[in-house]
């Protein structure tokens, strides 16, 4: 899934808890931005700002970082840690797991396949890729009418608040 669409999925899964719904909206974008902004700008700076790199120019830590914000079991173990040292989950990490969870069904082998099982497996699924126009048509309605319900419900609670 794109990383707009990411942190909107996660802001509107916190939302309930308003006063962490933004932190739901970071957490459900760091996965990709943790990997991809340094080597993104340093295509910037370089010059090498061409469409989509070929993913022999994409420098190594990028994978490893990939791999680590993409996992399932790495964020299930910094998920319980956090858990353990505050005696209290952090529920806004949970967008960090939605973001893996949409990323499996939505990636390709050819460009990033997420790697949901790392370290303790290599397997990644062949999915359909997040580009492909139906797939953003649907993400986006979906998001569209979930944020029309978010505004609805809002405008009833400053209604029955005003009463």
């Amino acid at each position: 899934m794109d990383i707009f669409a990411h942190g909107l999925w996660g802001y509107a899964v916190l939302y309930k808890n308003r006063k962490n719904a933004w932190l739901g909206a970071l957490f459900g974008v760091l996965p990709d931005i943790i990997p991809f902004a340094p080597a993104f700008i340093m295509r910037i700076l370089s010059g090498d700002f061409h469409g989509r790199p070929r993913l022999s120019s994409i420098p190594e830590w990028t994978f490893t970082a990939y791999n680590v914000t993409h996992s399932l079991v790495a964020f299930a173990v910094i998920f319980l840690i956090v858990c353990a040292i505050t005696k209290k989950c952090f529920w806004p990490l949970i967008a960090w797991g939605l973001h893996i969870l949409s990323d499996i069904p939505t990636h390709t082998t050819k460009f990033f396949a997420t790697p949901f099982l790392w370290p303790i497996a290599e397997y990644r699924f062949d999915g359909i890729s997040w580009g492909t126009l139906w797939f953003m048509a649907v993400n986006y309605t979906s998001l569209l009418i979930v944020f029309i319900l978010i505004a609805r419900n809002r405008s009833k609670e400053k209604k029955y608040r005003e009463l």
